[in-house]
This record gives structure tokens, sequence and C-alpha cells, in this order.
């Protein structure tokens, strides 16, 4: 099926019925090869005319706008559909998808293209928190006003004021292994299904060790939608407690209600060290577990020096911090300088500092130091009018997520597949050191209105 290729902005038209039998007829060969050669800034879907989809007809288009989106760099994903569909798609992938959905094509020239689109105002409301942050960052990337309704009833009495409303429309995010998400420097893994040899076999044990290696403490599974823990499935989680506590590392599961696991299952995980709780709100209750997060963390990976394959990745780096910053703060970095050097000698500051892990075909660190009043206006948009000191943190970490997924997109234009870890951050530059001290590596200064920002790169 031809696409439709206008101001950069590839878009399929399909009619009727999006199934495992007719999805090859949708995008083909012949028409891959015209979009790697003409190489549109974005690839969609118009579901518009479509009457019926299922899983295994979206799923192979997602597969083939996946191949599309890494070779030309591209915005990809599907638009131009109703409530019902937007749900029945997230549905589909269990709400953790790698396309994106734009509710309608007008929309869509709004995050991407070369069309000119007058500036917007602009609100945006999603239930989900990372998304609001991710569709606030496409769009003011794109120079429009954004403002982000912090709820359903604020939204409501406030769209009406706003020339554009974004609601039902989603960035797709970059797959992990493991689903994750970070709150007060904890990482939370989801559990589902059957805790059992088959989960030990498939856990991300790479993500896991970055996520240690870059200073993570606390890692609590949510067990609320797990069936049953056999004694297979105790044992690994026993394992990752013990193995853990060498680093000074505390595991917590949540939500092990009766019938899940027997008696004696659980008595094992506690005596390997485990913390288990009713909840993940029992969890956060519980002030002298969460505090352990943000302690003193160890040194607990060899000293190493950097190498030429890490060095060559930093300028990706280099330009995803700079550019998300400025997209962010309306402010210009300023680059002071670039050493190979060790991280030894950085004042101590108030500043935000975030530690995320790279692995795969690269392995590293990568520290982003900024001075906090510059860190608060990168961060404005991402919490709300008042905010904790928590609020910021958990805006600093969703700041340094986004470049290190522009980093992952941008290396995959040069054939390097990485993975990240969530960001670490930390509130003390002493903290950093203890972690990192002597390590040798590449070091960028840059000035932001008289502001320090510091980005470090270590193996």
């Amino acid at each position: 099926m031809k696409p439709s290729i206008k101001n950069s902005v590839a878009i399929f038209y399909p009619n009727g019925f999006i199934d495992g039998d007719n999805a090859s007829s949708i995008i083909t060969g012949i028409d891959e090869t015209e979009i790697l050669n003409k190489k549109p800034q974005a690839i969609f879907i118009s579901l518009k005319k479509v009457i019926f989809f299922n899983k295994k007809g979206m799923a192979y288009l997602a597969d083939r706008m996946s191949f599309l989106k890494d070779e030309c760099a591209a915005f990809v994903g599907f638009c131009d559909y109703n409530e019902k569909k937007y749900d029945f798609i997230l549905s589909l992938f269990s709400h953790d998808i790698s396309f994106s959905l734009i509710q309608s094509e007008e929309m869509l020239y709004m995050f991407c293209g070369t069309k000119k689109i007058e500036k917007k105002e602009v609100i945006i409301y999603t239930k989900n928190s990372a998304q609001k942050n991710q569709l606030a960052m496409a769009l003011i990337e794109r120079k429009h006003e954004v403002f982000i309704a912090k709820d359903k009833e604020d939204f409501l009495s406030k769209r009406k004021n706003f020339d554009n409303v974004v609601e039902n429309s989603y960035i797709g995010s970059i797959e992990k292994k493991v689903s994750v998400f970070i709150k007060n420097n904890i990482i939370i893994y989801t559990l589902k299904g059957f805790i059992d040899s088959d989960f030990a076999e498939n856990f991300d044990k790479k993500y896991h060790k970055n996520a240690i290696k870059v200073g993570f403490r606390i890692f609590c599974f949510n067990a609320d939608d797990v069936s049953s823990v056999n004694i297979h499935g105790a044992n690994f989680l026993a394992k990752l407690s013990i193995e853990g506590a060498e680093y000074g590392v505390s595991v917590a599961i949540c939500g092990l209600k009766a019938g899940k696991i027997t008696k004696i299952l659980m008595n094992d995980m506690e005596d390997s060290g485990i913390m288990l709780y009713a909840d993940l709100k029992s969890f956060f209750e519980d002030e002298v577990a969460v505090h352990q997060a943000n302690l003193e963390v160890l040194k607990n990976v060899k000293k190493t020096n950097i190498n030429k394959k890490i060095i060559s990745i930093l300028p990706e780096i280099i330009d995803s911090v700079v550019h998300t910053m400025e997209v962010l703060s309306d402010k210009t970095a300023q680059k002071q300088s670039v050493k190979i050097r060790e991280l030894n000698d950085v004042k101590e500051i108030d500043c935000l500092t975030s530690i995320v892990g790279v692995y795969g075909d690269i392995n590293c660190v990568i520290i982003l130091i900024m001075q906090s009043e510059i860190a608060k206006k990168v961060c404005k948009i991402l919490m709300p009018e008042e905010y904790s000191p928590e609020d910021l943190s958990d805006a600093y970490s969703e700041f340094s997520n986004v470049i290190g997924g522009k980093v992952i997109q941008k290396l995959k234009s040069r054939h390097i597949n990485i993975e990240i870890t969530m960001p670490r951050i930390f509130y003390k530059i002493s903290e950093v050191m203890k972690l990192k001290n002597g390590y040798s590596g590449v070091q960028a200064n840059f000035k932001i209105e008289n502001q320090d920002m510091i980005l470090f790169l270590s193996k």
C-alpha cells in the first residue's frame, strides 16, 4: 500500500480490517524501500477507515515500523482513532508499547514534520504521569506552549481556554526487558503471572546488575498481579537478596497474599533478608526501609579506564543532554571544556546528580550534575506549581530518562544497540564521589546562566 508522503510525514491509509492475513499488504517491501530512500521524519498508519483490527495484525505493523524507526530515526505509530480504539490498542500490548499513538492526523503535525504550524497553547491530560511528561516535552520541542492538567477535573475545567487539547495520545517508550519504574530512588519491578524457573531464567540480570552499579540500594517487587510463587521462583528472589547484601542492597516484595505462596517459602525468603509488605502503600509508609534508598552507597565495581569505544559515543550524549536541557529551559548551554580525567575534584555545590547505567554493545555510566537553580528551570514543566524536593527529584529523573531514550535512538542509527537503567538521583556531590571517585572518564563542563552543568562518562 503506497504511503502518502508530505512534509516529511509518511502516512498509510488501510481500509476495513487489519489482521494477520492482510497486515503484510499494508506495509510491503516496496513501501519500505521508498521510505528508506526518502527517510521521512515520521511514519504513521491512519486508522480512520479501519473497522476492525487484532493483535496479530497490529503487532506485525508495529514490528515493521520499529524496523523503519531504527533505520530512519523516525517517529512512528498510529493516528486517527477514537477513545475506544485507543484503549483497545493499549490493552492489546499491556499498556507498554514502543510505537506512538496520536489522536488525529492534524494533531500529528504538531509533533513532527516540516509543515509550518503556528505556535499553539496546548493542554495535556493523561492518567499516566510519565506520558504527561513525554507528550509535554515533545510539544515544547516544537515550540508550543504547554500546560499539564493535574487531574481529570482540572482538565475539564480548563480545556476550553486552550487552542488544542491533547488526550488519548501516547509517546512510545524504548522497550525494556523488565517492567520497571522508579519512585524515591527505589526501583520497583512489576511481577505478573507465575514466579517460577521461567521467571528466573528470563529476569534481566544485566539490568539489575547495572542498576546496582549506578547506586540503587532498594529493589521492590510488586506482586499484586502474581498468580503463584513456586520453590524455583522463591529461591531466585532469595538469591538476589543474598547477593545484593554484599553491596548494601535490600530487596522488598509487596502483595504476596495468602494462596500465592506457601508459608514455608515465605519464611525462607524472610530468612534471606527479603522485606515483605502487604502492598506498595505499606512499603512506602515504612520510613525506616525507604530511608535506606538514600544512605551512603558502597563502591562495588573494579576501577577501569575509559576506552575509545566509550569516547566515540560522547557527541551523541552531549547532543542529547544539551538539546533536551535547552528545549525545556529555553536557556543556552555554553561548553567550557572537554577533558579525559578522573572525577575527583568536583566542588560540593547545591545540585542534583543523576547516574544512568548503559549496557549492551557499550558498557558505561553517564553522570549528569546540574546546579539546583538551573535544574528547577529545566524541570519546571514536569512538576506541579507547588512542589516538594521529591517532586523535583522525580522530575530530574524523568528528564534524565528522556535523555537516555534519545541516546538509545541516536546510537541505533549507528547500529550500536544499548539499554539503560533508570536514573539514580543523588543530592550531594560527596555521595557521587564515594561511588565514582578516581574513576577515569571524559568530563564535559558547561555554563548555563552562570550555573554549572557537568557531564561525566565513565566505564
